[in-house]
């Protein structure tokens, strides 16, 4: 038991020194920890806002049957043009959240466009700041490859 009392002795200083160290590494450790813990909660909760929002656009979808599959034409012309413009703008919204979560939201969305070609190809550049990169970038593709089948509206 002397041998193990005078070593403790004679090093006593490192071991408390080391001690500590362990400590600091064991509490940067549980930080590091605690930070992974709330990121990955916030990707959760991010995705499933994303998903929430989407299914009330979905909800919106089923309740306004003449947004859902519209004539752009007839509505652009009516008292319910500004309706519209809102619900599409919730459309770009859904993508917007849902494109921040995961690109394989893309192809949905472009998807749901379809029905919204008219609107969507009037959006011009000058009111594209509302948007984000990732929605900005959709409408341009969309534009790109969809625009030149959409009826003109003009008589």
């Amino acid at each position: 038991m002397s041998v193990g009392m005078d070593y403790l002795n004679r090093n006593g200083a490192a071991i408390q020194a080391i001690a500590g160290v362990l400590t600091v590494l064991l509490a940067v450790g549980a930080l590091i920890g605690v930070k992974l813990q709330i990121d990955a909660a916030e990707k959760v909760q991010q995705a499933q806002s994303a998903r929430d929002i989407y299914r009330e656009y979905l909800s919106l979808s089923v309740a306004n049957p003449a947004f859902a599959q519209p004539d752009y034409c007839a509505i652009a012309t009516s008292d319910k043009l500004g309706a519209y413009e809102s619900y599409v703008g919730y459309l770009l919204y859904a993508a917007e959240q849902n494109l921040a979560v995961s690109a394989e939201w893309k192809p949905v969305m472009m998807s749901e466009m379809k029905s919204h070609a008219g609107a969507i190809c009037d959006i011009q550049k000058d009111d594209r700041d509302l948007y984000t990169d990732a929605v900005n970038d959709l409408i341009t593709e969309f534009q790109a490859s969809s625009c030149s089948a959409v009826k003109d509206c003009a008589p």
